[in-house]
């Protein structure tokens, strides 16, 4: 371990940092809570203060707190790094970083930052040059000089080679512009070409400011296409950035609320209105991985689309994903004759519209369904079956089944069809397209990689006899200890064995203790902490013992003592 990790790692409280993105409640000597890096009702997200780590029983991830930093941030060593030491005052410079130490991935992906951030300052500085994009900036789109050095906008001038240069004369070679997406290879010349050309250019901030990206703007209406976006690239994954957030994580947390626009102007126009809460995709649909993103900093989401022909498409979209992560967002719907949150923010009552229309904001599911009672007659039964049609398949994402009647109830109420009659349509939609069979296939295939965990949580309940900490009773602590003793000796190739001889898993045996202090508090009696370990350990136990009564090089005798003792516990 670097000298860097381990003064962090004893100046930071794990519990202090973790807290922040999750609630956590104590739980013994540990605490618990929702695992933030995938959807959970019941907790399997586990703080130890005293190991000073972090595990989730469920998905796998765990590790110390620059870790998890590195992972709910998606940031790499360094970075992680360098916002753990700003919170613990560590002043990074008097550390000298050996860079054997790190991988050539994160080499590389620092290399990109880098040029990034050359980059952007030689936009900006281009746009002072060129007053014509200045001017189209403040007179066309309405920008104030301090609006456009706050979200960093600038100008990628008409020229093919100006900012290759700059950036040659920096150290960087073509691969290395290639590799960041500023720069791609003639197919007939063999030279590389700029990316970005004659185009107002918007920065792409990860969550700790670094710039990793760039989504470019005509400037003249004839070029095609309107917005381009830089290529995915080793520190740009589009699914899982969003443009705007670093500017307005702080303000989304104060405020507990988030837009979610459609793109950097309307972003833009929110601040402009007053509205630091906007957040875009960067060329892409809205993710999996975006919704996972957004639920660290809120659950108060808005919904605020482009009033044209695909908002509902997009919405209903946005509404599936969100409802899959038991997100249930409002929708503003914007006022009569604007197209865009940008076209409202360039009028002098622009603010007062846009507070009216936010403060009628309604629930997602109850806009769709009033504009689908415009598009469709309800007096007419294949209209009705229609809508019900698009609104059985937004409510099928829903996980939780309280949320699932209030909708299923709020469609019989407006919709004119007895209660017993929706119930069974919705649940023969839900057959005839099969959900329940797809969630069974992907439950197993969950239920398989969690097995195995129960396997090592069984080893860790007797490894180094830590049966001894839940079980007074000596009679039926040893019969346990026994049984696995037995089957261990008939089984040398089990996961148990493998498991008490195997110093590799030792770390992982250790990771597990947290979710047995779960499973087994100290606060249980001695006969409901024996039940725990019963429900625990019997199904493995005799999945094991039927392996044995079917292996034919095990004597009868054995056979037969191993089922004596499964039928006493």
């Amino acid at each position: 371990m670097s000298k860097i990790a381990e003064d962090i790692l004893s100046s930071i409280d794990i519990v202090d940092i973790v807290g922040k993105y999750v609630p956590l409640k104590r739980a013994g000597a540990n605490f618990t809570g929702n695992c933030p890096f995938h959807n959970e009702k019941t907790p399997s997200f586990m703080v130890s203060p005293s190991k000073q780590i972090f595990k989730c029983f469920w998905c796998g991830k765990g590790g110390n707190v620059i870790t998890f930093v590195q992972e709910i941030e998606r940031i790499d060593f360094r970075d992680a790094a360098k916002e753990l030491a700003k919170q613990a005052n560590i002043d990074l410079a008097k550390y000298q970083i050996d860079p054997k130490k790190h991988d050539d991935r994160n080499d590389e992906k620092e290399k990109i930052k880098r040029i990034h951030k050359i980059a952007q300052k030689f936009f900006v500085e281009q746009l002072a040059k060129h007053p014509e994009a200045k001017k189209y900036l403040n007179e066309q789109r309405k920008l104030s000089d301090q609006m456009i050095t706050d979200f960093g906008i600038g100008y990628a001038p008409d020229s093919h080679y100006t900012m290759i240069q700059e950036l040659k004369s920096k150290g960087f070679i073509d691969k290395d512009l290639i590799d960041a997406s500023l720069a791609k290879k003639s197919q007939t010349w063999g030279d590389i070409y700029t990316f970005f050309k004659h185009r107002i250019t918007f920065p792409i901030y990860d969550t700790m400011n670094n710039v990793v990206g760039f989504s470019a703007r005509i400037v003249d209406p004839n070029d095609k296409p309107k917005y381009l976006n830089s290529a995915e690239h080793k520190a740009f994954q589009k699914s899982q950035l969003l443009y705007g957030l670093n500017r307005a994580k702080n303000d989304i947390k104060q405020h507990n609320a988030l837009f979610i626009v459609e793109g950097q102007m309307d972003v833009i126009g929110l601040a402009r209105l007053g509205y630091r809460l906007g957040v875009a995709t960067c060329g892409t649909a809205l993710t999996q991985e975006h919704l996972k993103l957004i639920k660290r900093y809120t659950e108060n989401l808005f919904l605020l689309f482009d009033s044209d022909e695909a908002w509902q498409e997009a919405s209903l979209r946005a509404l599936a994903l969100a409802y899959q992560h038991n997100l249930f967002p409002k929708i503003i719907t914007l006022p009569e004759g604007f197209k865009d949150i940008d076209e409202l923010a360039n009028t002098a009552d622009g603010k007062e519209k846009f507070d009216k229309q936010r403060k009628e904001s309604q629930d997602g599911f109850s806009v769709i369904f009033q504009n689908l009672k415009k598009k469709f007659d309800l007096t007419s039964p294949i209209d009705k079956q229609k809508i019900l049609n698009i609104l059985f398949g937004l409510i099928m994402n829903i996980s939780s089944k309280a949320m699932e009647d209030h909708y299923i109830q709020l469609l019989w109420e407006k919709i004119w069809i007895r209660e017993h009659i929706m119930e069974a349509q919705f649940n023969q939609f839900k057959k005839d397209w099969g959900k329940f069979i797809l969630q069974q296939i992907a439950r197993k295939s969950e239920e398989k990689k969690y097995e195995i965990d129960r396997e090592l949580l069984v080893t860790a309940l007797f490894y180094q006899e830590f049966i001894k900490q839940f079980i007074e009773n000596q009679d039926k602590r040893s019969l346990m200890i026994e049984l696995i003793r037995e089957i261990t000796t008939c089984l040398p190739d089990s996961l148990i064995t493998q498991a008490i001889h195997d110093e590799s898993r030792h770390e992982a045996l250790l990771e597990l203790q947290l979710r047995r202090d779960k499973e087994l508090n100290d606060g249980k009696e001695e006969d409901k902490r024996y039940q725990t370990i019963k429900q625990i350990i019997l199904p493995i136990i005799q999945w094991y013992v039927q392996r044995i009564t079917k292996d034919t090089n095990i004597s009868s005798e054995t056979k037969q003592e191993i089922l004596n003792l499964t039928k006493k516990i």
